[in-house]
C-alpha cells in the first residue's frame, strides 16, 4: 500500500516535531510553517502563511490528508491581533484548498476550550452542545463547524478537541480548569495518526485526552470509531 501523502500545517511547534518524530516513516510528509523549521529529518519543507489562500493552494497541491496545527493557541489571544486571521481566516483557507486540491481529509486540532465552560466534575460527550469559556474557544467551534460543511461537499473531516498536553517527563497532574482532562504526547500522536488512517469517516469530533478516573472528556466514542488505545492517564 502506498504511503499517505501528509500536509502538516504549524510544524515548527512542539506537536507537529512530534508527529513527524513518530511517524517519519510512515507517511511522505510536507512540513509547513511561517518560521523556521528545525531539525525537519529529511521531509519536505516549504514557508507558508495559512492567512494566504494562493500559499495554501500550493502546500495542499498533491496532498492526502492535512493536518492543520497552524494556530494561535492562547485561550488569552486577542481576536483582531490573531485570532482572526490565523484561527478563522487561515482555518478556512485551509479547507477550502485542501478542497480545491483533491485531499481526501483535514484533522482539524480543535480544543478542550470549545467545552471547557461545562462544570468541572462533568465528563463531556463529543455529542453535546458547544460550550466555549473563551473566544479562542469560541475559533475552535468555528473550525469543526466549518469541518462539517465542507464534508458536505466530499472533504472528510476530523476535528480532535485536543486537552492539556502533558509533555514527556512532566509529572501527571490536574491542569487548572482542565481537571483530568490532558494528553500524554504519545497519546496525542497516536490519536491523531488514527484520523490520518481510519477509513469511512465523513466527519467527526472526536476527544484528545489520556484515559482518566474523572475526565473532562468522554473518549468512548472516539475509542469506538478510530481505534484509539491511549497508553497513559490517571487509571
Amino acid at each position: 500500500m502506498a504511503r499517505k501523502r501528509v500536509l502538516i500545517t504549524g510544524a515548527a511547534g512542539f506537536i507537529g516535531s512530534y508527529i513527524r518524530q513518530n511517524y517519519g516513516d510512515r507517511y511522505i510528509m510536507r512540513l509547513a510553517d511561517i518560521t523556521e523549521i528545525e531539525n525537519p529529518d529529511g521531509h519536505e519543507v516549504i514557508k507558508a502563511d495559512i492567512a494566504d489562500l494562493d500559499q495554501m493552494q500550493r502546500a495542499c497541491a498533491g496532498m492526502d490528508t492535512v493536518v492543520h496545527l497552524a494556530a494561535d493557541r492562547s485561550p488569552a489571544a486577542d481576536f483582531y491581533e490573531t485570532l482572526l486571521s490565523l484561527n478563522i481566516i487561515g482555518t478556512y483557507n485551509v479547507f477550502q484548498a485542501a478542497k480545491d486540491q483533491g485531499c481526501e481529509r483535514v484533522v482539524f486540532a480543535s480544543s478542550i476550550n470549545a467545552m471547557l465552560a461545562y462544570p468541572p466534575d462533568l465528563s463531556v460527550t463529543w455529542d453535546m452542545p458547544v460550550n466555549p469559556p473563551n473566544v479562542y474557544g469560541v475559533t475552535k467551534c468555528f473550525g469543526e463547524a466549518l469541518g462539517q460543511c465542507f464534508a458536505h461537499d466530499g472533504l472528510s473531516s476530523i476535528a480532535i478537541r485536543i486537552g492539556g498536553i502533558k509533555r514527556e517527563g512532566e509529572p501527571a497532574r490536574n491542569q487548572g480548569d482542565m481537571g483530568q482532562g490532558w494528553i500524554s504526547q504519545r497519546d496525542l500522536a497516536q490519536l491523531i495518526g488514527c484520523c490520518i488512517d481510519v477509513e469511512g469517516v465523513d466527519f467527526a469530533i472526536v476527544h484528545g485526552q489520556s484515559r482518566h478516573e474523572t475526565p473532562r472528556l468522554d473518549i468512548s466514542h472516539t475509542c469506538e470509531i478510530l481505534g484509539y488505545e491511549p497508553q497513559d492517564g490517571t487509571i
